[in-house]
This record gives structure tokens, C-alpha cells and sequence, in this order.
């Protein structure tokens, strides 16, 4: 989510002293460590990177580079005091939501599981509080009816390097205003596990928002009546042509399986058994024995 707006900022021709990025991590089945997608780019642009593993390794990286300002896309950890006072023009956050709508860690996922159909892009003074400083800038961007958190977060990054842009040139010529937050806001946390396990009685388009929203992490799940057993429901879509059926209920669809909800039916199209890799809803539904639904 970061890469667009750091591209922006090198290709603007500003001097970015240094780049502060997650530190590799394993990944894959092999588990093999891996940079950001950040840190790759930034070291072949000849850019100096620091991954800090803790407070005082980032601290020396900003006491090595003197920034005079910087900038945070999906950092993904809290600056305390100690970090801010080393940058004189302070820490601005690129936030993907509207302000003081879904502060926290995951705004995207949380506005689609809410039903919004508008969120945007915020730029504010990064102080103590969990994304309650002053706003900069802020631009608002329409939620499609089939964004997941995958597609709206591409957007929404797409947009920010405009708004960085703009935000350095307003504070280069001292033409910045800012505006304080009103009101609370909803929180946006980071998901628990069991988030997205799916609850037949509500209806579909809950459902179906819960899919677009948690459907990637921490994943969608449903529970088979017969083996106990997880499904991941990796798509799904409601559907208003098909007759009701009850919370749970499977039967066979042209494009994978029916489940019935708490109201109209959602069609299930990709599923990941336990234990499996993802597979047509069709392919898995064929070896499942008859009678076999989810619990509601």
C-alpha cells in the first residue's frame, strides 16, 4: 500500500533520506524471509533502508538521517514520543478512511463489513492518540458494491500519492491548514480470529459484506454439521432469483452451491476444505454426502 506513494515522492525529485519499513518475515510454505515490497524497491532505487525490530533501532535510524518531516503509509506500529521528537515537522499519516470514521489499524475492511458506501483517504498529524490528530488533507472515494478489502485498498492507495504531493507543497509554502477531528467515531481493530465465521440467520447481504470484508484475513469461515470441520467460503455473492431456504441449508447451484441465510440465498462460488487447497464450491460439493449442511 506504501509502494505508490514512495515511487511518487522519488519521482517528484524530494530527498528522501531514508525509508523505515517492516522487517522481513517468513513467508510461503517454505517459510522463507522475505523483504516488503518497500524495502526491495527502495534498496534498488539506492535508497537507504531501515526495518527496525524495536523503538531503539528506529530511533537510530532517524537520529542517522535528520529528516525534517515524515510521511506513514500502513506502517502497521504505534510512534511514542521518543520517534516524534525526532522529526521537527512531525509524522503524517496517510489513513484510508474518513476520518474519525474507523480509526485504527483496519478502516477498509471494517467500513465494507459496515454496509458504508463511502470512504476516502486522510492525511493527519500523527500525535498519541490511535489516529486523532489534526487533519490535513482528506479526499473522499466511493465504496463499489463488489470492492473486497483486496480491490478498495488498491484504490485507495492509487490516491494517495496526489494527496502526499499536495500536502508537501501546502507545507513547503506555508499555506497548511489544519482541522481538528469532531466527534468519536467508530473503532477499526484488528480482527479476531473468529471474525469472519459466518452466521447463517443473518441475512445475505450481511453475509455478503462479511465475505468481501474478512474473506482474505483472518478469512470467512462455515462449519459442516456432519464433521464439525471449517470451510473457508472464499466468494460468494447473493443472489435474488432462487427460493428461500433455511439458515444452513445447501443445495447444488449452476455456479457452485446455495446456502440458505436470513433471507435470501447466498451462492457460493470458491471454498477451501480443512485441510485443502481452494477449489470450486462445485468440485468440493460433490464428494460431500448427502444431507450435509452448515450449522446456523
Amino acid at each position: 500500500m506504501a509502494l505508490p506513494t514512495l515511487e511518487a515522492l522519488v519521482g517528484a525529485g524530494y530527498d528522501v533520506v531514508g525509508v523505515v519499513t517492516q522487517p522481513p518475515r517468513p513467508t510461503g510454505r517454505k517459510r522463507v524471509l522475505t523483504e516488503t515490497p518497500v524495502a526491495i524497491w527502495a534498496r534498488e532505487a539506492g535508497l537507504s533502508v531501515a526495518t527496525p525490530e524495536d523503538s531503539n533501532e528506529l530511533c537510530a535510524a532517524l537520529t542517522q538521517w535528520t529528516p525534517d518531516i515524515a510521511i506513514v503509509v500502513a506502517y502497521g506500529r504505534l510512534l511514542g514520543a521518543q520517534e516524534r521528537d525526532l522529526v521537527p515537522g512531525g509524522w503524517w499519516n496517510v489513513h484510508f478512511s474518513l476520518l474519525p470514521r474507523w480509526r485504527g489499524a483496519t478502516p477498509v475492511p471494517h467500513a465494507i463489513a459496515a454496509g458504508d458506501t463511502t470512504t476516502g483517504v486522510t492525511l493527519f498529524k500523527i500525535e498519541s492518540g490511535v489516529d486523532t490528530g489534526a487533519i490535513a488533507l482528506s479526499c473522499e472515494h466511493p465504496i463499489a458494491p463488489h470492492d473486497t478489502t483486496e480491490t478498495l485498498l488498491g484504490k485507495l492507495a492509487e490516491r494517495a500519492p496526489a494527496m502526499v504531493l499536495d500536502f508537501l507543497t501546502r507545507y513547503r509554502n506555508g499555506a497548511l491548514e489544519l482541522t481538528s477531528q469532531q466527534g468519536e467515531g467508530p473503532l477499526a481493530p484488528k480482527p479476531h480470529p473468529d471474525t469472519g465465521v459466518l452466521r447463517w440467520d443473518q441475512p445475505a447481504d450481511e453475509l455478503y459484506n462479511t465475505v468481501r470484508a474478512w474473506g482474505g484475513e483472518p478469512g470467512c469461515f462455515a462449519t459442516r454439521t456432519d464433521t464439525g470441520h471449517r470451510v473457508k467460503i472464499v466468494t460468494a455473492w447473493p443472489s435474488t432469483d432462487l427460493a428461500p431456504l433455511s439458515p444452513g441449508e445447501v443445495v447444488v447451484h449452476p455456479e457452485g452451491i446455495a446456502v440458505g441465510t436470513g433471507s435470501i440465498p447466498l451462492v457460493v462460488t470458491r471454498v477451501q476444505p480443512s485441510g485443502k487447497p481452494e477449489m470450486s464450491a462445485s468440485d468440493w460439493w460433490r464428494g460431500v454426502p448427502p444431507g450435509v449442511s452448515f450449522r446456523a
